[in-house]
């Protein structure tokens, strides 16, 4: 008695196995609906959208200096920049906006590293109002350190893109640029 009861048993358990398998096939065939993304509308999300593409990198005397690919990822969330410079440096930038703070943010890293002040943290600078975005240090100097960045990206004419950087050693009063480079289209 005891044998045909675990035997019947047994046999539920795989005739429940094998409905329950049925139930997630079918569960599986049937189209999920993804989540839409609020990015590509938002306006913000937008900031950088003039950057998307494949560039030639050229600096101040049109000289080639690297190659970028800027792409858009995360259902337009986000961007991401793959630089490869003449000399075999490479790096990578991942750019987002943070709803919270209302401001951009960006991380560098490069095979040149390390970086005399690490990884780079930048975020976007609340003060500049020209066209396309400015970037800050995310992390304040220690104190009695002038020295600040700033990178800004901004369109050109002829869908031509460019990016300065810039250092300060007097706390930003005044401004020395470190390379002005123009993105042309591939």
């Amino acid at each position: 008695m005891r044998m045909i009861l675990l035997g019947r048993l047994g046999t539920l358990m795989v005739v429940a196995t094998l409905a329950s398998a049925s139930l997630h096939r079918s569960d599986a065939q049937q189209p999920r609906r993804a989540a839409t993304s609020p990015c590509p509308s938002d306006s913000n999300y937008q900031r950088l959208a003039f950057w998307v593409g494949d560039w030639e990198v050229v600096d101040s005397t049109g000289a080639h200096y690297a190659t970028q690919r800027v792409r858009t990822v995360v259902e337009g969330c986000a961007i991401t920049v793959d630089w490869a410079g003449r000399a075999g440096d490479k790096g990578l930038s991942v750019f987002g906006f943070d709803a919270r703070s209302a401001e951009w943010r960006q991380i560098y890293v490069s095979n040149q590293a390390p970086f005399p002040s690490g990884v780079p943290l930048r975020k976007s600078d609340p003060s500049y109002s020209g066209p396309g975005l400015r970037f800050i240090a995310l992390l304040d100097q220690p104190a009695g350190n002038l020295a600040q960045s700033r990178v800004t990206i901004m369109p050109m004419s002829d869908r031509r893109v460019m990016q300065l950087f810039e250092n300060s050693k007097d706390g930003g009063k005044t401004w020395q640029t470190v390379f002005k480079g123009e993105n042309r289209p591939q």
